[in-house]
């Protein structure tokens, strides 16, 4: 279900990376995200190999058990659902000199929305890798149902996406790199069968009597990102540097939605260890058909929806439309994190522990995250708490 996916995608922060120096590894990962109304627990596997022919092979698996009492999230009566989610995807690379192309595919299941993407993509190292340009092309398409009972569904319509996404990353200095990207998305064609994007539990209060919320079947989506890395070396052994990476990122689609989301994350070692610090500011405004009577989405009496007066699409400008997702409406969420990662090499003294030669190469990652939402989200949502826990190890 679309709003389910959208909390997972909180979990799951995914972008096209123009290199990918961590190869050969084992990783568990496990992340915890809880609100006012959801939880959500999820663990993940992931494995990478590159092989000496320059082949690069990655594997992963991840389950979402997503635990809500909140009728948008499919739940019939107020009382707790969990739903779960199955995720399997693979990819493969193969690099030709310069240049490293990439092939991924993967699919995701619950008991009332499937979903296939598959992408292909490429990265050229220029300049003794002092410079690299990557793009690549994505494609989505998933099926939409409701629910009726623990083993019935009804189904409602599909979703149909193509994503494409440039990115370039420059070494200005030898403290200081850029990183870009661009990122232009269709998402959906026009229709209930490729375009569904709303929520088929969300009922809005349309002239004084619920109705499930009805979203245009097209939103072209743009985003344009830059962040700079840069290094200050200290002239001690313990902290021997300390990085700040500044970065903004602008968002607009063609349903009026405008969102800036400056952010500052700082890395900071000490010995083996190591701090990042995230400070995020995210604010929007509201999507063109939006409506509310000052405490929650609402259209007044003998409103039967508004247009999507900035929609691309011709039918979704003279379409009526109305919605009750809160994350259509103004507001401004502030998000703070601390990461703490700790080598493991100490364990290298530990030559009773059996494999400890390999273990002390691995990582151990902890994080955790504060979400201080406003507005509407806040009144349905809350604040949010987020959690993680990653191990990994060399292959």
């Amino acid at each position: 279900m679309n709003r389910l996916r959208l909390v997972v995608a909180v979990l799951v922060l995914s972008a096209v990376a123009p290199a990918r120096a961590d190869m050969n590894t084992l990783t568990l990962r496990g992340n915890y995200y809880r609100d006012r109304n959801t939880r959500v627990v999820q663990p993940a596997l992931e494995i990478k190999k590159e092989l000496p022919s320059g082949t690069q092979l990655e594997a992963h698996y991840l389950l979402d058990a997503i635990t809500s009492a909140s009728v948008a999230a499919g739940v019939l009566r107020d009382q707790p659902f969990t739903e779960l989610r199955n995720e399997t995807g693979f990819s493969l690379g193969q690099r030709f000199g310069p240049a490293l192309v990439l092939g991924s595919y993967s699919y995701s299941s619950e008991s009332d929305y499937w979903a296939h993407t598959a992408s292909l993509g490429v990265v050229l190292e220029l300049f003794r890798k002092n410079t690299l340009l990557g793009a690549s092309v994505s494609y989505g398409n998933d099926k939409i149902a409701l629910r009726m009972g623990p083993t019935l569904y009804n189904p409602i319509g599909g979703l149909q996406t193509v994503r494409g996404i440039v990115t370039l990353t420059q070494e200005l200095t030898r403290t200081l790199r850029l990183a870009a990207s661009y990122e232009l998305a269709i998402v959906g064609f026009g229709t209930p069968d490729n375009g569904w994007q709303g929520n088929v539990y969300r009922t809005v209060n349309l002239g004084g009597a619920p109705a499930r919320e009805l979203v245009p079947y097209q939103r072209i989506r743009q985003a344009a990102a830059a962040q700079l890395h840069w290094a200050v070396p200290l002239p001690i052994r313990l902290v021997p540097y300390f990085v700040f990476r500044p970065s903004y990122r602008l968002y607009w689609d063609d349903w009026g939605l405008l969102s800036h989301t400056p952010e500052l994350r700082m890395y900071v070692p000490v010995g083996p260890v190591e701090f990042r610090v995230t400070g995020r500011l995210y604010f929007q405004n509201h999507v063109s058909f939006w409506s509310d009577d000052g405490v929650r989405p609402s259209y007044p009496q003998g409103v039967q929806g508004l247009h999507c007066t900035t929609c691309a699409l011709a039918s979704s400008r003279t379409g009526l439309w109305y919605t009750a997702d809160p994350k259509l409406g103004n507001g401004q969420t502030e998000f703070l994190e601390l990461r703490v990662i700790v080598n493991l090499r100490a364990m290298r003294s530990w030559r009773w522990m059996p494999a400890a030669a390999w273990l002390s190469e691995g990582i151990v990652e902890l994080s955790y995250g504060h979400y201080f939402n406003s507005s509407f989200a806040h009144t349905a949502f809350g604040d949010a708490d987020i959690a993680g826990l990653t191990l990994e190890w060399p292959l």
